[in-house]
């Protein structure tokens, strides 16, 4: 069995196309008979796509902020929960840089 820390967490276009629950649905499909597991998987993807066209759709999506980030930091951040171990690593040498770059900036600028 798979421990909490070592569970990937889902994404924000992952929570959005789950809708009401569809996980619990996908943990299901292996108790199903044989048969019904394909039907039922390609359901949920229609779902899934439903509930995404429907996020998009709204005027609630237009106002949102995702999309806007820009500082490099903060994506290589949030892409470390879904990085391998290796690729942590090289994701915290550059967050690593961009922290010495930020204070060579500091220091540069108390200089002048």
């Amino acid at each position: 069995m798979m421990e909490d820390s070592d569970r990937i967490p889902l994404t924000a276009v992952d929570r959005i196309a789950d809708g009401n629950g569809l996980q619990m649905v996908k943990a299901a499909i292996p108790y199903f008979p044989a048969k019904l597991q394909k039907t039922f998987s390609l359901y949920i993807k229609c779902m899934e796509i439903n509930n995404m066209l429907t996020y998009y759709n709204s005027p609630l999506s237009a106002c949102s902020d995702h999309g806007e980030h820009e500082d490099p930091e903060e994506i290589l951040n949030e892409l470390r929960s879904y990085a391998t171990a290796e690729q942590r690593q090289t994701m915290d040498r550059a967050l690593n840089l961009f922290q010495t770059l930020k204070m060579y900036q500091e220091c540069k600028d108390l200089l002048s």
